[in-house]
């Protein structure tokens, strides 16, 4: 990160690393930083995240080599073999990862080397993940990076296979539900799913037909090295949310495997559309259509404005896009809302809590997408809101889903609860 912002919407680089590798079944993370830093990691990242709890090997449980001054002045080599060497002994797991914290990546130690000498045991990796290096988003992609590099292999592919990446759990509230969601649409249409973090062989990854990356730039890096290395294509898009854009993503995916999805499509939209109508009198009477905003990462922005412009018809202000996005992606982003011949939102790209907050109090909306740190905003100019984007600290969140079919109808069951709170 090139500079300060004040109240960020993501946590860093290890705290994203730590939610990834703690979702993925037998991972055991080994931090390699100084004391308290994984703990102020991992729950910064998990518990404003819906208060997701530790789980089996997170929290205080995070095995961590404690680096103190003596370290910092003299290496801390000696202290991580020490820490991988009773990790190994007193923790099961089908494969460790060896993350960095700040201090070991500043001193420089040698993570490699101290892996090379302790054992020839392929269960044990590592990924470069110090808090200084970005933001959660780049934790999950160093992640991802060091298990391509150094687990995978060339396997035989497995013609009905997709692997879904793009989703950072914990940083997005609803990760657990959103992908279950998405892997239920595919699974529904006869393909095989591997998310990471639904108890697949993670060795599978390489054996996938198909790479589906579920966001505008999160894990394109990942999925062009994957087609490089194990000539896997892949396709790029966003948490899809509703009718339209669910209809979209099972067309192009229908489309790849040659699979005729035209009944299950009419299905589901029959299915979804006959939910939405019992509402329908209460819209229209009650003249529920807000002017809205939305302050939320890239996927979120998409898949919301999207929505609810082109199926229910609210009108937006802007969409404040707070993930740090690369240069290279804004264009494919800014093309996404950029909806034509209906109302688009006005753009802009910022992580810094104190200007997204004068944003919305000069915009006034009706409705705000956000996050729990929005709230004192909505009180002040008296509107209602909608915590859906990290952090949130007023919703407890385990598997609620806002993707697909069924996410759009708890969206809308969700969003009109807190308007009719509010009258």
């Amino acid at each position: 990160m090139s500079h300060i912002i004040e109240n960020p919407r993501f946590s860093c680089a290890l705290g994203g690393a730590l939610s990834t590798i703690t979702a993925i079944n037998g991972f055991v993370p080994i931090i390699h930083g100084g004391p308290g830093c994984g703990v102020a990691a991992f729950f910064g990242q998990t518990f404003p995240g819906g208060f997701r709890g530790s789980g089996w090997i997170g929290g205080v449980a995070i095995p961590s080599s404690n680096t103190y001054e003596e370290e910092v002045v003299f290496g801390g080599e000696n202290r991580l073999k020490e820490q991988i060497e009773k990790t190994l002994e007193l923790v099961d797991g089908d494969r460790y990862i060896v993350v960095t914290g700040c201090t070991a990546e500043l001193i420089g130690d040698d993570i490699k080397g101290v892996l090379r000498d302790i054992s020839t045991d392929s269960s044990i990796i590592y990924a470069e993940t110090a808090g200084f290096r970005g933001s959660s988003y780049t934790g999950y992609e160093n992640l991802l990076d060091a298990i391509i590099e150094q687990v995978l292999e060339v396997k035989e592919k497995n013609p009905k296979l997709v692997n879904l990446i793009g989703i950072v759990p914990s940083q997005d509230v609803f990760w657990e539900g959103n992908l279950a969601e998405i892997e239920k649409v595919l699974n529904d249409i006869g393909l095989e799913v591997n998310t990471l973090v639904n108890g697949k062989n993670l060795e599978d990854l390489s054996s996938a037909s198909l790479n589906i990356v579920l966001s505008p730039w999160i894990g394109v890096e990942a999925a062009k090295k994957l087609k490089n290395r194990y000539d896997i294509p892949y396709i790029v898009n966003p948490l899809p949310i509703g009718v339209d854009q669910t209809n979209e993503f099972v067309e192009k995916i229908g489309e790849f495997f040659k699979i005729d999805v035209g009944e299950y499509i009419e299905k589901e939209e029959a299915k979804t559309y006959k939910s939405i109508e019992k509402i329908a009198d209460f819209i229209v009477d009650m003249d529920v259509q807000p002017k809205f905003i939305t302050a939320t990462d890239s996927n979120y922005a998409i898949a919301l404005n999207k929505f609810l412009v082109t199926e229910l018809g609210w009108i937006p202000s802007a969409a404040l896009i707070i993930d740090g996005v690369p240069d290279d992606y804004r264009d494919s982003i800014k093309n996404e809302l950029n909806f034509k011949d209906l109302p688009s939102p006005e753009i802009v790209f910022e992580s810094d809590s104190y200007k997204i907050w004068k944003k919305l109090e000069k915009e006034s909306p009706d409705f705000i997408f956000g996050n729990s740190s929005d709230k004192d905003v909505a009180i002040k100019i008296n509107v209602p809101i909608l915590t859906i984007s990290f952090p949130i600290t007023n919703r407890v969140v385990i598997e609620k889903s806002y993707a697909g079919y069924r996410g759009a109808i708890r969206l809308i069951e969700d969003a009109l609860s807190e308007t009719t709170a509010h009258f």
